[in-house]
C-alpha cells in the first residue's frame, strides 16, 4: 500500500470526522451560523535553540510563547553540530543528539553512541524534558532533525562524507554526508525510527540545505561565490556504481566537472570567454550532458531518502506528520527551484515550510547575483543579474543597490506561498518560515514587529495553514514575537 495515498485517505477521514462533531455541537445547542463563523486554529510553531528548553522554566517560557507569538508547536533543534543553530557559542560546544540515542535502532551505521550523543547539558535528555511540559501548555512537539555540514564532526563521521571528482574527501559546506552511503543511510534511519518509537513527539521535520556538485561548481547560492568549484561531489564508490546503473558515464561526468572547474576559476579571474558566458556555459552543457545527469542523480538519490524517512514513520506510527523544511535557495536560484519541484515532493509529505525570510532575502538575493554574475550571468552587471533574476522568479521587488536595505517585500511572502500551496495541492500544509531577527550585515534592515506581522499576513493571504516562526527564538528580541501574534488577532486565528 502506498503510504502517501494512505495518509490522503486519513486525512479525509479526519475532516468527516470533524464534520460529524460540528453536527453533534448543533444538536447541543451551537448553531450553524455559530459554527461557520469558528476558523480552525492554524499551526503556529517556533523553532528553537537548547539552552532555553534545556535548563530553563518551561512553564514560564510557553506561556510567554503562546501570549506573545500565538504558538502551538514547537520545533527544537533536536540533532545539530551547528552552535548558531543550538544558540550557543562556538568555544566548548559538542552539540549532537541533545535526546538520548537508543543503540538498538543504530545497528546498520558505524557510529557509536559517543559519535551521536551531545554532552554539551549532562545526562539531560532535551526532548523527555519538553514533551509532557508541552503538552500541558496544549503544544505540539516536533523531532527537528537537521542535516549539518558545515564541519565533519569527528574522525568517525569521515567516512560517511561525500568524495569530489579529484578523489578527495569533502568535509565541508556545500557539500555533506552522502546519501548513496549506506552508513549515512542507517543514521539517518536509525535516528528517525529513534524519535519516532522512543518519544511522543507530534510530528517529524527533516532538513537538507544542499544541492548537488553542479550548482555547487557554480557557486550557486547565497554567499556561494568563494565556493571552490573543483570540491563538486559525489564521486564515492556507491555514487560511481549507482551511476554506471543508471547508464552515465563516469568519467565523462568526471571531464566534464574538470571543464566546469575551469569556467568557474575563469570567470572569477575576468577572463570573459571569447563568445561570452552564457554560450560558453550552453556549449559545456550540450559537450558533457553528464552534468546534468549528475546533478539529477544527486537530488534524486536525496529525495529517495525522503521516501525511506516518510514511509518509516508511516509503518511506526501512520498518523504521525512528516514533512521538510525548504532551504532559503529556492527563492534566489532558478536552478535550484527547477530541482526542487514542490509537486513531486508532495508524493511524499505531509506538509513542507519553506523559507521564506523576506527581511534576510534582500541581502542574501544580492550576494546570489554577485556570485552567478561571475559565471552563467556574467555576460550582465550584478544589478541587471538581480533584474533579470526578478523576471525568472515572478518578484517585484527592490533595484540591486537597495534592495539589502529593504529586503524583500511582504509580496515576495504571499506569492511564493501560493506558489507552495498550488503546486503541492490539496491536502498537503504549507507552512512559511517566517523571518524574526535572522542575522544580516551592516547596512541591511533590521527586523520590526510590524515587519513580522506584514509577512505573516501575507502568509496566510498565500494561503498557507499555518507558519513557523524563524530561525531561532535563541535570536529572536521577545518582542518582535508580538507581530506574529498580532495578524492571527487580526485574521481571528487565535
Amino acid at each position: 500500500m502506498d503510504n502517501s495515498s494512505w495518509t490522503r485517505r486519513e486525512m479525509l477521514k479526519a475532516a468527516a470526522a470533524i464534520g460529524v462533531a460540528a453536527l453533534a455541537r448543533n444538536a447541543i445547542g451551537e448553531t450553524a451560523q455559530e459554527g461557520a463563523l469558528r476558523k480552525p486554529s492554524p499551526t503556529i510553531g517556533i523553532q528553537m535553540g537548547l539552552p532555553p528548553v534545556a535548563t530553563g522554566d518551561l512553564d514560564k517560557l510557553f506561556d510567554d510563547l503562546r501570549r506573545r507569538g500565538g504558538v502551538n508547536a514547537l520545533f527544537p533543534f533536536i540533532y545539530t553540530y551547528a552552535h548558531v543553530t543550538a544558540g550557543m557559542k562556538a568555544e566548548g560546544f559538542h552539540g549532537g543528539n541533545f535526546a538520548m540515542p537508543h543503540m538498538q535502532y543504530y545497528k546498520d551505521t558505524s557510529l557509536k553512541f559517543e559519535d551521536m550523543r551531545a554532552p554539551d547539558f549532562g545526562d539531560v535528555d532535551v526532548m523527555a524534558r519538553i514533551i509532557p511540559v508541552a503538552k500541558k501548555h496544549g503544544m505540539k512537539t516536533f523531532a527537528w532533525i537537521l542535516e549539518d555540514h558545515d564541519h565533519v564532526p569527528s574522525a568517525s563521521w569521515e567516512p560517511l562524507y561525500e568524495v569530489d571528482f579529484h578523489g578527495r574527501r569533502a568535509l565541508a559546506h556545500p557539500a555533506g554526508p552522502c546519501y548513496n552511503n549506506p552508513l549515512y543511510l542507517g543514521f539517518v534511519l536509525g535516528l528517525v525510527e529513534d524519535f519516532t518509537r522512543s518519544y511522543d513527539i507530534d510530528g517529524v521535520m527533516w532538513s537538507s540545505e544542499r544541492q548537488g556538485g553542479f550548482f555547487n561548481a557554480l557557486g550557486a547560492y547565497a554567499h556561494g561565490s568563494s565556493a571552490d568549484p573543483g570540491k563538486a561531489t559525489c564521486f564515492c564508490e556507491f555514487c560511481t556504481k549507482k551511476a554506471k546503473a543508471l547508464g552515465i558515464d563516469v568519467d565523462r561526468a568526471r571531464q566534464g566537472f574538470i571543464a566546469l572547474e575551469k569556467y568557474v576559476r575563469d570567470g572569477r579571474e575576468k577572463k570573459r570567454p571569447r563568445d561570452g558566458y552564457f554560450v560558453t556555459f550552453f556549449r559545456l552543457l550540450l559537450n558533457y550532458p553528464e552534468l546534468l545527469a549528475w546533478e539529477n542523480l544527486w537530488e534524486q538519490s536525496r529525495e529517495e531518502l525522503q521516501m525511506r524517512i516518510f514511509k518509516l514513520v508511516k509503518s511506526i506510527k501512520p498518523g504521525l506528520p512528516v514533512g521538510w523544511h525548504i532551504w532559503h535557495n529556492v527563492s534566489f536560484s532558478p536552478f535550484h527551484r527547477a530541482e526542487m519541484d514542490y509537486g513531486r515532493i508532495a508524493k511524499f509529505s505531509d506538509y513542507i515550510k519553506p523559507v521564506l525570510y523576506n527581511n534576510a532575502a534582500g541581502e542574501r538575493i544580492r550576494a546570489f547575483a554577485d556570485g552567478v554574475s561571475q559565471n552563467v550571468y556574467g555576460d550582465l552587471s550584478p544589478a541587471k543579474t538581480l533584474e533579470l533574476l526578478y523576471h525568472q522568479l515572478n518578484y517585484s521587488e527592490s533595484p540591486y543597490e537597495k534592495v539589502m536595505e529593504t529586503g524583500l517585500s511582504p509580496d515576495y511572502v504571499m506569492r511564493e506561498t501560493r506558489r507552495a500551496v498550488d503546486d503541492v495541492g490539496p491536502g498537503i500544509d504549507v507552512w512559511p518560515g517566517i523571518d524574526i531577527d535572522v542575522p544580516v550585515p551592516k547596512g541591511a534592515g533590521q527586523c520590526t514587529a510590524e515587519g513580522v506581522k506584514q509577512a505573516t499576513l501575507a502568509a496566510f493571504k498565500g494561503g498557507a495553514t499555518g507558519l513557523i516562526l524563524s530561525r531561532n527564538y535563541s535570536e529572536m528580541n521577545p518582542e518582535h514575537l508580538t507581530g506574529a501574534g498580532a495578524a492571527l488577532d487580526e485574521l481571528g486565528l487565535r
